[in-house]
């Protein structure tokens, strides 16, 4: 298990440096990120579909705590428009760059995917639905 946890650590943080990264455009609420998909990691399998996503964060004030950015791998049930997050790590700088301060790989529950969300626009683009 530790070696899988490791292959995949590995692997994301080396797509990094041969991404490529779009911009999602979406109306939010959120403000203060940017949302971006790599498209060429979109992997269909039936009705599901796992996607990598990095978000950036927009930062004010430095702080020596502050996250930058993460990246995200997700799954998507297109027929049922829901979702589970796979993997996650947070970084210190912005577009998955400088120290991984924290990461997770543990399978997160199936969650429905609400309309206008951030979600939402990663399932359009993961399915290749429109909202």
């Amino acid at each position: 298990m530790k070696k899988l946890l490791l292959i995949l650590i590995l692997a994301l943080m080396n797509t990094n440096a041969i991404a490529e990264w779009t911009a999602v455009k979406w109306d939010h609420e959120d403000g203060g990120l940017t949302l971006y998909v790599d498209h060429a990691t979109i992997r269909k399998e039936n009705n599901r579909v796992k996607m990598l996503s990095l978000t950036d964060f927009e930062v004010i004030e430095k702080n020596e705590t502050d996250l930058f950015s993460s990246r995200t791998q997700n799954e998507f049930d297109c027929e049922g428009k829901k979702m589970r997050q796979l993997y996650y790590a947070l970084y210190s700088g912005s577009m998955g760059k400088g120290k991984m301060e924290h990461s997770n790989s543990e399978h997160l529950k199936w969650m429905p995917v609400k309309s206008g969300s951030m979600e939402e626009a990663m399932w359009t683009i993961a399915c290749g639905k429109k909202a």
